[in-house]
């Protein structure tokens, strides 16, 4: 398997300082996203070039942002390489913010009808457990 540096040279400072190494399809992935929001491409071309599928390719996306890819994504457009840094700070600010209103989501279905009972029925089985072994 091919090592391939990837780092960033920030006023003397290199990070990541770690050589990450790619499988050929992570490379083969990477290599068909171009550079610019302008120019992304969908899952789904990326998953017919390729001949695999669009959850293979979600999944490969994940691997190599998780191996410190400059990644970008849209919500219709598809895939880019992050152009310049604004770019990447843009996609950044909306990932967060997403992330935030997931967080917020799951936070309140703690609070649902559905969510008290499985747990009151989890609290009422763990006690039936705590008795049989007294």
């Amino acid at each position: 398997m091919e090592s391939v540096q990837t780092e960033l040279n920030l006023f003397g400072l290199v990070f990541p300082d770690k050589e990450t190494k790619l499988t050929e399809l992570e490379k083969k992935v990477f290599n068909l996203i171009p550079v610019g929001k302008e120019n992304a491409v969908t899952s789904s071309y990326i998953a017919t070039t390729l001949k695999i599928s669009k959850r293979l390719v979600t999944e490969q996306i994940r691997r190599l942002r998780l191996k410190s890819r400059d990644i970008g994504s849209t919500t219709s457009e598809g895939y880019y390489r992050f152009k310049n840094p604004q770019e990447y700070a843009e996609y950044r600010s909306k990932a967060e913010k997403e992330q935030s209103r997931r967080n917020e989501v799951i936070k309140a279905m703690r609070l649902t009808p559905m969510a008290k009972k499985i747990t009151a029925e989890m609290n009422q089985t763990a006690k039936q457990k705590t008795r049989k072994k007294e």
